[in-house]
């Protein structure tokens, strides 16, 4: 179900409709236990989730679509859709390095001996003749990632001991890509976070990291697997240590019960995305796990008690 597309003129909204066929298929599983040990309780469950998913056929003649364009400032398309794909992915070039040096440059040839990047410079990426038609264009754009994850899971721990009680949460995803759209270069006055330190500032320096230059004629910054990183992690979404005081102390005050805590949400995260926040939220199934440098989830600690009369 996706927004249809209506001419202006009716002058109402896009409609939701069918758009499509798309296969799902995929694999649950959840378990759990508790035990109680003498004066010591405790209690874990666990659940996991597979889930793929692929297109079977989109309501167009050419049976894809694009889903997301940054056109005007040389990005380009890099999101997309396609029958016998999954849905959607990420769209973009394959790239081969980074340009070392102008012998480089000019030794990057098609079989007739043509020169792949004549604007490059040394600092500049290389990008792949993927279709080899000894031309590097809109053609060689390809599949680079996808956003939805493989596996989706959660972990809850909770154990009692003598009027001490603790919780934790854990969640994660794994087998999805992050498209780091913050990393666009192309955007002069914008801060950076610290991958900029690795920008290729001379011969050796970087094969990943592109120059920083005004003027871009190489197009580094074109949708590529430059913005691709790991988005899988796991976070401890919450966590709380009670102790819940003796009720013979707390019927001397009229009191029924007495329980002092300290709660935590988005305690620590395990990840090897090095952007603001793995787990992006977009609005907008299209662009899942596209970061465009959005605040990230705040570390909030609470103290509190609860108290029965």
């Amino acid at each position: 179900l996706m927004n249809r597309p209506i001419p202006s003129y009716v002058g109402l909204g896009a409609p939701i409709a069918n758009v499509g066929d798309m296969e799902n298929w995929g694999l649950e599983f959840e378990a759990g236990w508790r035990q109680a040990v003498g004066d010591f309780k405790y209690n874990i469950s666990a659940n996991v989730s597979y889930l793929r998913n692929k297109l079977i056929k989109l309501g167009t003649a050419s049976g894809e679509a694009i889903y997301e364009t940054a056109g005007a400032s040389g990005l380009g398309s890099f999101i997309k859709g396609k029958n016998g794909e999954v849905w959607p992915f990420f769209y973009g070039y394959k790239t081969d390095g980074i340009f070392q040096n102008q012998e480089e440059v000019n030794t990057y040839v098609n079989s007739e001996g043509q020169t792949y990047q004549p604007n490059a410079k040394p600092g500049d990426v290389r990008f792949v003749d993927f279709n080899g038609d000894g031309v590097i264009d809109d053609n060689d754009k390809t599949k680079i990632g996808k956003g939805m994850p493989d596996w989706t899971f959660g972990l809850s721990l909770g154990a009692e001991w003598k009027g001490f009680d603790l919780s934790l949460f854990f969640q994660g995803t794994s087998g999805n890509d992050m498209f780091d759209f913050s990393m666009r270069g192309d955007i002069p006055a914008m801060n950076r976070p610290s991958w900029i330190l690795e920008r290729w500032h001379g011969e050796g320096t970087s094969n990943k990291i592109p120059r920083m230059t005004n003027a871009d004629p190489n197009g580094n910054w074109r949708s590529s697997d430059l913005y691709i990183k790991n988005g899988s992690f796991m976070r401890l979404k919450t966590a709380q240590l009670g102790y819940t005081l003796p009720a013979a102390l707390t019927k001397k005050v009229a009191i029924q019960q007495v329980r002092l805590y300290v709660s935590a949400e988005n305690l620590f995260t395990f990840t090897g995305y090095d952007g603001f926040d793995p787990e992006v939220a977009t609005g907008d199934y299209t662009r899942i796990g596209v970061d465009r440098g959005v605040y990230p989830q705040s570390r909030t600690i609470y103290l509190g008690a609860n108290i029965s009369f």
